[in-house]
């Protein structure tokens, strides 16, 4: 078995809608040898960046009167049609779609992925791998927000639930009432992101979970009293730097225990604001 991480652009062909259209398989023109049983990572160039897809290889060597209709999904039918009949295609099978950016290019930079994905490449780094494979217990899924329909009263989050792969169920309305009872404003340090970028930063915070999704497992009623605290993602990111993760207070203590010049911020009321609590 092989590990590949394939590059799509969205405005050449729309993997996603084929995928669906499907039943979730999809066929590739080969442009490397893939063998039955091999994984395919789709790397999504454009308009995210990041890995989307996980897929296997289960069937090789297929000819264009035996491959699936695809045509739909090419935005330029003169580049689909001047390909057909030279290739022969590999299908991959849809084993896992990931709806946050866990496998964004910038974290596949910091687990080994050298340069950028600008075509087909065979995974060979251990490192990378190992990141692929395990991506939640490297970076926890906690940090990333992800949207859900809102089609229950109730704010449940945690049950496993399977939409063609098993992932923890994530609940937007959560975060917006959390949001909107606590404000943008990082409950660590203070920052304000609006008040830091102007427009662009407007309405833009991270939502933590004091107790991770993940460790629970299980469905449970949510309190966003309680449960949910907004913060910063630098914050945020050091609040999972242990498992369970840092309380706000402690984070605070951290923070005030540094010596002034660590403490720097462009928003001069942030360690004010600690100080004063």
């Amino acid at each position: 078995m092989k590990y590949w991480i394939v590059p799509c652009n969205d405005n050449v062909f729309r993997i996603g809608e084929a995928i669906l259209s499907h039943g979730g398989l999809v066929d590739w023109r080969m442009s490397n040898k893939f063998s039955v049983g091999d994984i395919i990572f789709i790397y999504k160039s454009k308009p995210e960046q990041c890995i989307r897809f996980k897929m296997e290889v289960v069937s090789v060597g297929i000819n264009v009167d035996e491959a699936m209709e695809q045509e739909a999904f090419w935005k330029d039918k003169a580049t689909y049609y001047s390909g057909l009949g030279s290739y022969q295609y590999a299908r991959f099978k849809f084993i896992e779609e990931y709806s946050d950016d866990v496998l964004s290019i910038h974290h596949l930079h910091e687990h080994g992925l050298k340069g950028n994905v600008q075509g087909v490449m065979q995974c060979k780094s251990n490192e990378l791998l190992d990141f692929l494979l395990n991506p939640y217990h490297l970076v926890n899924d906690d940090v990333y927000d992800v949207d859900y329909p809102e089609d229950d009263d109730k704010l449940y989050e945690g049950a496993l639930v399977k939409v063609m792969a098993n992932k923890y169920e994530r609940n937007q309305k959560a975060r917006k009432e959390c949001v909107a009872k606590k404000g943008y404003k990082c409950l660590v340090c203070g920052c304000d992101f609006e008040k830091a970028y102007g427009e662009i930063g407007k309405g833009f915070i991270h939502v933590h979970h004091v107790v991770p999704i993940s460790s629970i497992g299980q469905e449970y009623e949510l309190n966003v009293d309680t449960d949910l605290v907004p913060v910063c993602p630098n914050c945020h990111y050091m609040m999972h730097r242990k498992d369970p993760p840092y309380t706000v207070e402690e984070m605070k203590k951290i923070m005030l225990s540094q010596p002034p010049a660590v403490n720097y911020n462009p928003n001069e009321e942030r360690l004010g604001s600690l100080e004063a609590e």
